[in-house]
């Protein structure tokens, strides 16, 4: 299969494996990083960049037929630092593709918490980014994706929780 895929959030907990699942699947895989990372796959090519780097963002997705757009700020002291990554971050990562000329699909890993943006600056950042993205697609295919709780083996943020309540340091949920 001769399709590139460009992805963002690659070395994150969800990245990973859909980095995993295109290789295996016969797929071109561009994957934006933050530090140079070894080749370890001729179908995988690391760009060094960021989400507020337009330069990298339209390497990223130079010759890519689709977007999986994974990166996204959870944490954050203030609403500023969710708006500059998951807003501006995704809707400069939409318009990289768009002037590719060349993409076609664009999905956006957002959030189950964006149907309630009151809830959290998370919550906001990620409902905001979708009706932006939703508005400038054009005649990009845009796929949103609002994953629920997100663990499995490697997941670092819950693994602490279970561990805690194995040892009954924690009431069990639902009992």
């Amino acid at each position: 299969m001769n399709q590139t895929v460009a992805v963002t959030g690659a070395t994150g907990f969800i990245g990973k494996y859909i980095i995993d699942n295109l290789l295996a699947r016969g797929f071109h895989v561009r994957a934006l990083t933050r530090t140079a990372r070894a080749h370890v796959n001729d179908n995988l090519t690391w760009v060094r960049g960021s989400l507020e780097d337009t330069h990298s963002l339209s390497e990223l997705v130079a010759g890519a037929s689709a977007v999986v757009h994974c990166a996204g700020q959870v944490r954050g002291h203030k609403e500023e630092i969710f708006t500059r990554c998951n807003v501006d971050g995704s809707l400069r990562l939409m318009q990289a593709a768009k002037e590719s000329c060349f993409c076609q699909r664009f999905l956006f890993i957002s959030s189950l918490a964006a149907r309630h943006p009151e809830l959290s600056w998370y919550a906001n950042s990620k409902h905001i980014a979708e009706q932006r993205l939703t508005a400038m697609a054009d005649e990009i295919t845009l796929g949103v994706f609002r994953p629920t709780a997100v663990y499995g083996p490697g997941d670092k943020e819950l693994k602490p929780l279970f561990d805690w309540m194995l040892r009954g340091l924690l009431p069990r949920l639902g009992a």
